[in-house]
């Protein structure tokens, strides 16, 4: 250094000159760092022990040097200056810096930070060393205490650290209840999330006891979710992690543990009525109570076993009440199948005229093929005609051609015909090959 710094405010000085002329764009004459590293370990004062040490680490903290930028605000911060008592608490947090003495700064820097009650960092740097033992004595508190404080100032990162302790702890309620207030998932999405996570060990070795404690508040929150993650988890894990609370689970929302292919073959293994009523018991609970999907998986599971019990009817009709649109495509199936007489198509047969009457084409079409060709109910072809002609005034091309084609051939009187050609022309502005050739044909 030059001989204009016998002192540390003389080096201060001269450091400015040197930086303002690297800013200018000229050479400086003297290692500006060097004259603020002595300015700042020399100082004396308050106020030049701040101003100097602020003024280094500030400079240092550009060149990434973190050790000695944050030994720098170490030294304005014990010298009273809560500005870089902050950018201390930061870069001991984040791990860029530890003092010599901890014990030291964390009672003359750090608790007195602690006044200001919207002061976040600072407490969780201290819950941090009490954690870690950098710091004891009761002085200091406890870790739980200013993670407490912090979460009341709107830290999510505190409340997630004391909802991980809670759960830990096996009270997963308090732990809900701190994890609500970190984030933006309900309670019974987190208790989903944590349950799947401890059975599976997502995170870690399974912990089938904290599993159980988070379903069962899941099951309360949400029961139609508990109940299908329970089930996910018995395939999953072969039913060898608390299955038979899983099972239970999953049952008392209607929902089986097996899947539609792991159902089927278990039934089919199964060697007596009883074993395969076991199976089936949660299915049929539910069934009983209106529930769609366990309707619909049972019908499905007697349908490919061939059960003659004439039980498949009812859960089908069950099934589509309660929400599973694809079981009209199985009634519609039983329907074109049935023989006059056959009792159990009478509620099939109905539920497909109502949804024909609604609108459904599959079902307007399947009516009118009932009655173009006989069998459950008696061929009659004004009644055929009918039902397709609702088909066709919904839009289904294919149901404008046929009906059509019906009335020109065989509608027997000229009426008839303009109605037809009416219908061919729909299709054939739909884009219908048919209907388009047939009209050409009848010019």
């Amino acid at each position: 250094m030059a001989a204009c710094t016998n002192t540390a405010h003389e080096a201060y000085n001269d450091a400015k000159v040197q930086i303002g002329y690297a800013k200018a764009g000229f050479e400086p004459r003297r290692d500006a760092g060097a004259l603020l590293a002595f300015a700042a370990k020399n100082a004396t004062g308050s106020k030049d022990i701040v101003r100097h040490n602020r003024e280094y680490a500030k400079y240092e903290l550009r060149r990434r040097k973190y050790q000695e930028a944050y030994s720098a605000y170490e030294r304005a911060a014990l010298a009273g200056d809560n500005g870089s008592a902050r950018k201390l608490v930061k870069g001991h947090y984040d791990g860029l810096y530890r003092p010599t003495d901890v014990a030291v700064v964390a009672r003359n820097v750090y608790l007195p930070l602690t006044a200001d009650k919207a002061d976040v960092n600072t407490r969780l740097l201290l819950a941090k060393l009490l954690d870690n033992g950098e710091i004891t004595g009761r002085e200091f508190g406890t870790s739980s205490e200013w993670l407490r404080e912090a979460g009341e100032r709107g830290s999510t990162k505190a409340l997630r650290e004391l909802a991980e302790r809670a759960e830990k702890a096996g009270d997963v309620a308090q732990a809900s209840e701190l994890y609500a207030r970190s984030e933006t998932a309900s309670k019974a999405e987190r208790s989903l999330r944590q349950a799947r996570s401890h059975y599976l060990g997502q995170e870690g070795r399974p912990n089938v006891k904290l599993g159980h404690a988070w379903m069962e508040l899941a099951r309360k929150l949400d029961r139609k979710g508990a109940a299908q993650l329970a089930a996910r988890i018995h395939r999953t894990t072969s039913g060898q992690r608390d299955g038979a609370y899983l099972t239970d689970v999953a049952a008392a929302a209607g929902v089986n543990v097996f899947g539609q292919g792991q159902l089927l073959q278990a039934y089919n293994a199964a060697k007596t009525d009883e074993e395969r009523g076991k199976i089936i018991a949660p299915l049929r609970a539910a069934a009983e109570k209106g529930d769609g999907n366990a309707s619909y998986t049972l019908a499905m599971l007697f349908i490919n076993t061939g059960d003659k019990s004439g039980q498949t009817a009812d859960l089908l009709v069950k099934a589509y009440a309660g929400g599973r649109a694809e079981a009209l495509d199985q009634i519609i199936a039983q329907v074109l199948r049935a023989e006059a007489g056959q009792k159990s198509a009478d509620e099939l047969y109905s539920t497909v005229e109502k949804a024909a009457e609604k609108g459904n084409v599959e079902a307007a079409r399947a009516l009118s093929s009932i009655y173009r060709i006989g069998g459950f109910k008696s061929a009659d072809k004004s009644a055929s005609r009918k039902w397709l002609r609702l088909a066709a005034d919904s839009g289904d091309v294919k149901s404008q051609y046929e009906l059509g084609v019906d009335l020109y051939e065989n509608g027997g009187d000229g009426q008839s015909k303009e109605l037809a050609l009416k219908y061919l022309k729909m299709a054939a502005q739909q884009g219908d090959a048919f209907a388009q050739s047939y009209l050409s044909s009848t010019n």
